[in-house]
């Protein structure tokens, strides 16, 4: 399922780790990335890559919102919603962008700090971390998610 790219990946990240375990997450990610979601299919080659049973690489994928183990729409958008960001406006953030949310723009509150918390608050829309969401960048990004 995976390319082979990715699978070359997978292996170079394996070989830098003393325990091959600790690549799992990343592996994850790249996996990931590259099949646009974690169908099982992709999670076990990823586990086979790493050596680890299936189910120790399900259940990292199934923990993180990071992961996705079901297909996700083609803009994701997760809001930090921890300390700093809320106290920067990261609930009015949110309900500012669930207005454009469609078929396609899914918006969401995260449980995990993205660690920019002097540049509250933030957002992560695909892979891209977007920070100081207040004033003009956040319009602008209110702006480019409606005509995403």
């Amino acid at each position: 399922m995976l390319s082979d790219s990715t699978r070359g990946e997978i292996e170079r990240l394996v070989a830098t780790f003393p325990e091959s375990r600790s690549a799992l997450l990343p592996a994850l990610k790249l996996a990931q990335r590259d099949a646009g979601w974690l169908p099982r299919e992709a999670i076990a080659e990823a586990a086979d890559l790493v050596g680890v049973p299936h189910a120790a690489a399900l259940e990292i994928a199934m923990f993180y919102t990071m992961l996705h183990t079901e297909p996700v729409p083609r803009t994701r958008v997760v809001v930090c919603a921890q300390l700093p960001c809320a106290l920067r406006g990261a609930e009015e953030l949110i309900r500012e962008l669930r207005t454009v949310q469609s078929e396609s723009v899914e918006i969401e509150r995260t449980s995990e700090c993205f660690g920019a918390c002097h540049r509250a608050p933030m957002a992560r829309i695909g892979e891209q971390y977007r920070e100081n969401l207040v004033g003009d960048e956040r319009r602008r990004l209110i702006e480019e998610l409606r005509q995403a």
